[in-house]
């Protein structure tokens, strides 16, 4: 066992290994459960699509199509008392803080037949990925990792469905949500949120998009089939109902 003194540069491991978690769990949901499942901005290769959706329904313990559909929801009723998670209709710390309680509450309204993503597989994969951290690091470095992990992922979260929809400048007046360019990157592209609800097909949501590079070079190997014209494609009709389309080759 690894003691738990064990640091980088002053930093204890297990900080940097769950806010590297929750990076790698923020950039899967944004590409593939958001831009790719719930908008279908481009298509996944299919051995791309099956890792993401094994490792999704593992580490968040969603369906990413069940995460895709609330999702949906979302876009259907922004801002309405349909909206799952509008911080003009329910208080803004209640949207910033209680992303799994919203979501929850809006899985509900989903068809029946929504997946899960509570198989048995996953439930045992998981126990044996938490497993093997407690036998490497101990009991508090996994408690450690699971706050750190928690309080960042659900932070970029909540911070795009309430800061996205209260500051900034509206270029889409007809459209949700409020444009602030300088929360782009942390925010994983979501600083452009009313452009992205004006443009939700969209692959890429405004000049400093960080993960429009990420999608060239996916693209480039053959994991991501983008389509040019979609980057700037204006059509919201991929918002028009609670089920997500999944894009696959």
């Amino acid at each position: 066992m690894l003691g738990g003194d064990a640091r980088v540069p002053g930093v204890p491991v297990a900080v940097v290994i769950g806010f590297s978690s929750a990076v790698v769990a923020a950039l899967v949901t944004e590409v593939y459960c958001h831009r790719c499942l719930a908008h279908g901005a481009f298509r996944v290769h299919r051995f791309l699509a099956s890792l993401l959706d094994t490792y999704f329904q593992v580490v968040v313990g969603t369906h990413p199509q069940t995460w895709a559909a609330v999702h949906r929801l979302h876009h259907r009723y922004a801002d309405t008392p349909l909206d799952p998670h509008s911080p003009l209709q329910r208080r803004p710390l209640t949207v910033l803080a209680g992303s799994p309680f919203l979501f929850a509450i809006a899985r509900r309204r989903l068809p029946p037949d929504t997946p899960s993503g509570r198989g048995i597989v996953h439930l045992g994969l998981r126990g044996l990925l938490v497993g093997s951290f407690f036998v490497m690091f101990g009991l508090v470095q996994v408690l450690t990792m699971l706050a750190v992990h928690l309080v960042c992922y659900l932070g970029v979260m909540g911070m795009v469905n309430t800061v996205g929809h209260l500051y900034g400048r509206k270029p889409h007046p007809d459209s949700p949500g409020y444009d602030l360019a300088w929360l782009a990157i942390p925010l994983l592209g979501h600083g452009y949120h009313n452009s992205h609800h004006a443009h939700p097909a969209a692959a890429r949501t405004g000049p400093l998009d960080p993960i429009w590079p990420l999608l060239r070079v996916l693209s480039a190997v053959g994991l991501v089939e983008l389509d040019d014209r979609r980057t700037r494609v204006a059509s919201r009709a991929c918002c028009g109902a609670s089920t997500p389309l999944v894009v696959r080759p």
